[in-house]
C-alpha cells in the first residue's frame, strides 16, 4: 500500500556526553534459524557500507517489587566495549513506536541516580527506591549496525542475536531494529515492507526490558490483555485515534507468538484487539474516511475471519460440550460427538496458527501499523481532526448512546436478530468508553463512567448469551450432522433468564447520567 501522511522530524538535545530524545524506532524479530538469510541480505537496506559489529552487555536494573516497570520507566547500563552508558527510557505499552529515552555516559556498570535529574525517573528515587535497587536480569547481544540513507531520511538498522538471562533463565533475542536518526518516520515502514517481502520478520512491540520481566515472571510469549489508553482532552482527534489504534495494535501483536503456540486465550485476546480496533474505526470514521480505510478493514476481517472459527469452538466446548459431558458420561452419542468435535477443533486452530504464521499476516500488521502512523487520513490541519478531542469525543459517545437506548428500549419483543445488533452496539459503546476514561476527569464522572462501564459489560455479556442460543438453534435447524440434538437445544429457562439479565442491566445502564457531560 502507499503511505502518505505528514512528515515529522525526530530532534535530539545539544550535547557530547548527555541525549534527550524521542527515539522511534520499528521493530521486527524473526527465528533464530532464519538468522543466516537475515544477515546475508541485510544489504537490501540499501547499505554500502560494511556493518559495525559491537558486543553489547547490558544489565537492567530494578527494586525487588518492580517500582519503576510498575510506573512503565525502565534503567539500563550498558556496556558498549569503549565504556559504560546509562538509559532511562519510558515505556508505555501502547507506544510501541515512539518512546521517551535520556542517555548519559557513566563510570561503571552501576547506575548514576545524579544524572536522573529531568527524566521520568527523578519522581521515582525516594530514599527507599534509591536503597533497592538491584540488577534484575541482563542481555548480551551481537549487534550488526548499518547506516541507510532514503532521500533526506537516516535510519539506523541493528541486527541483534543473543539473549536474555534471569537467573538461571534465558530466552533468545532475535532482533531487527529501524530506528529514525533523522527525517521522515514513513521512511522506517517503507523500509521494514521492503525486508518483509522477501525475509520472514515480525512486527514486534515488546522491548528487551518488557521481555526480561516476562521471564522473571515466569516465561515468555505471555497473553497480553487490553492496555489502558490515556487520552487527554487536550489531544487532538488524530493523536486520540493514534493513541487507540497503537492500543489495539499491539493487543493484536503482544498475542501472535502465543496463539502460534496454539493458547486458547491468547487468540481470544487477539481477537479482542481485532474488535477493539474495528471499533475504534467506527468511532473515529469521521476523520479515517479515504480509500486506505476500505484496504484496512479488509485486512482487519481477513484476520477475524482466520481466527473465528477456533474461537467459536472453544466457546461451544466450554459453555455446551463440557458441561454435557459431566453430566453424562455414558452417553455414547455425546462421546461420539465429542470426538468430532476435537478433530474439528484441531482443523480450525490449524487455519488460524497457519494464518497468523503466514506472509500475508506479517504484511498485513505492517500496513495496519504504517496505516496509524503515517496514514493520509492524517495529514493536515482540517477540522475535525486537528481539534481537541473532548468535544468529539462527547459528540461521537452521545451518537452511540442513543443507539443502544432506542434498541434496547422493547427487548422482549425483538428478533434475535435486533438483539444481536444491541450487542454490537453496546459493545462499541463499552470501547468508546473504555477509550476515553481520562478525557473526562472528575470524581463524579469517574464514578459515572464506572457506572456504566459496568452496567454495559453486563448488557453485553447476558446478550451475548442470547446471542449463543439463537446461534444454537440456527445449527440444529441447519442440520449438522455431527451433533445431536440434545447438545443444541437449550434449556427454555435460560433464555427467560438472560433475557431477564438483559433488562435489567439496560435499565441500570440507562438510569447512569453520561459521564462526559457536566
Amino acid at each position: 500500500m502507499a503511505y502518505g501522511g505528514h512528515r515529522e522530524f525526530l530532534t535530539v538535545a545539544a550535547g557530547t556526553s548527555e541525549r534527550e530524545a524521542k527515539e522511534i524506532e520499528l521493530k521486527l524479530d524473526f527465528e533464530p534459524a532464519d538468522a543466516p538469510r537475515i544477515l546475508s541480505q541485510s544489504g537490501l537496506a540499501g547499505s554500502d557500507a560494511e556493518p559495525e559489529t559491537r558486543e553489547l552487555i547490558s544489565i537492567y536494573y530494578d527494586t525487588g517489587d518492580d517500582v519503576l516497570r510498575r510506573a512503565g520507566v525502565f534503567l539500563r547500563v550498558r556496556s558498549t566495549g569503549d565504556g559504560y552508558v546509562q538509559t532511562i527510557k519510558t515505556g508505555p505499552e501502547a507506544e510501541f513506536l515512539e518512546r521517551d529515552e535520556w542517555e548519559q555516559a557513566v563510570p561503571t556498570h552501576e547506575p548514576d541516580l545524579s544524572a536522573a535529574d529531568g527524566t521520568a525517573l527523578a519522581p521515582l528515587l525516594s530514599a527507599e527506591v534509591r536503597g533497592s535497587l538491584q540488577p534484575r536480569f541482563h542481555t548480551r547481544v551481537v549487534r550488526k549496525t548499518y547506516r541507510v540513507m532514503r532521500d533526506t531520511s537516516k535510519i539506523e538498522l541493528a541486527v541483534d542475536q543473543g539473549e536474555i538471562t534471569a537467573g538461571v533463565k534465558a530466552t533468545p533475542i532475535s532482533e531487527l531494529e529501524l530506528e529514525l536518526k533523522a527525517g521522515d518516520k514513513r521512511a522506517l515502514f517503507l523500509l521494514a515492507g521492503e525486508l518483509a517481502e522477501t525475509l520472514p520478520l515480525n512486527l514486534a512491540v515488546k522491548t528487551k526490558a518488557e521481555r526480561g520481566f516476562e521471564l522473571l515472571d515466569g516465561g515468555d510469549h505471555s497473553v497480553e490483555k487490553a492496555g489502558d489508553v490515556a487520552i487527554a482532552p487536550d489531544m487532538t482527534v488524530v493523536q486520540a485515534f493514534r493513541a487507540v489504534g497503537r492500543s489495539c495494535l499491539r493487543q493484536i501483536v503482544a498475542n501472535a507468538p502465543a496463539v502460534r503456540g496454539g493458547r486458547p486465550e491468547a487468540l481470544h485476546q487477539m481477537r479482542i484487539g481485532l474488535r477493539r480496533l474495528r471499533a475504534g474505526i467506527v468511532l473515529f470514521g469521521d476523520v479515517l474516511a479515504g480509500e486506505e480505510l476500505d484496504t484496512i478493514k479488509d485486512k482487519l476481517r481477513w484476520i477475524g475471519q482466520e481466527l473465528g472459527p477456533a474461537r467459536d469452538l472453544d466457546v461451544f466446548a466450554a459453555d455446551v460440550l463440557e458441561p454435557l459431558r459431566a453430566a453424562h458420561p455414558d452417553d455414547a452419542e455425546l462421546a461420539a460427538a465429542q470426538r468430532d468435535f476435537v478433530e474439528r477443533r484441531a482443523a480450525a486452530y490449524a487455519r488460524a496458527i497457519g494464518a497468523v504464521s503466514s506472509h500475508r499476516f506479517r504484511k498485513t500488521l505492517l500496513d495496519i501499523a504504517a496505516w496509524i502512523e503515517t496514514g493520509a487520513w492524517g495529514a493536515g490541519d482540517r477540522e475535525p481532526a486537528a481539534a481537541p478531542v473532548a468535544d468529539y469525543a462527547a459528540m461521537a459517545l452521545s451518537r452511540l448512546r442513543r443507539k443502544v437506548k432506542k434498541r434496547g428500549r422493547k427487548l422482549r419483543e425483538v428478533s434475535a436478530a435486533e438483539r444481536h445488533k444491541l450487542r454490537i452496539a453496546a459493545k462499541r459503546l463499552r470501547y468508546a468508553t473504555e477509550f476515553f476514561a481520562a478525557t473526562f476527569p472528575g470524581k463524579k464522572r469517574a464514578k459515572r463512567h464506572e457506572q456504566s462501564l459496568a452496567s454495559l459489560r453486563e448488557l453485553q455479556d447476558s446478550l451475548g448469551l442470547l446471542n449463543d442460543i439463537a446461534t444454537r438453534e440456527a445449527m440444529l435447524a441447519a442440520g449438522e450432522e455431527a451433533l445431536p440434538p440434545h447438545i443444541l437445544l437449550a434449556d427454555p429457562g435460560d433464555e427467560t433468564k438472560w433475557l431477564k439479565d438483559s433488562e435489567r442491566a439496560y435499565e441500570r445502564f440507562a438510569k447512569v447520567k453520561a459521564f462526559w457531560k457536566d
